[in-house]
């Protein structure tokens, strides 16, 4: 059995781990809306120009930065249990 502070840390650790987590919701709808994108412009057959693809992988490239950053924090607390 765990001590009343041991469960007390517990939670916190798990409130801190929640709200790392919350913070990658955004970016992961991104990463969703851009994927989408992606699936649209594949099925047009149109040429794209290379200017939107990069565009594209800028921002995307920006997010998965973003996301491995949080994703690392968030296991750092998860391991601190």
């Amino acid at each position: 059995m765990g001590t009343r502070a041991g469960k007390g840390r517990d939670r916190d650790i798990a409130g801190g781990v929640r709200d790392v987590l919350d913070r990658m919701e955004p970016d992961l709808k991104l990463l969703e809306g851009a994927v989408s994108l992606l699936r649209i412009l594949s099925e047009a057959g149109d040429a794209i120009e290379p200017i939107a693809i990069e565009a594209l992988a800028h921002m995307t490239g920006c997010t998965v930065e973003r996301l491995s950053v949080t994703w690392r924090e968030a296991t750092d607390a998860a391991r601190a249990s």
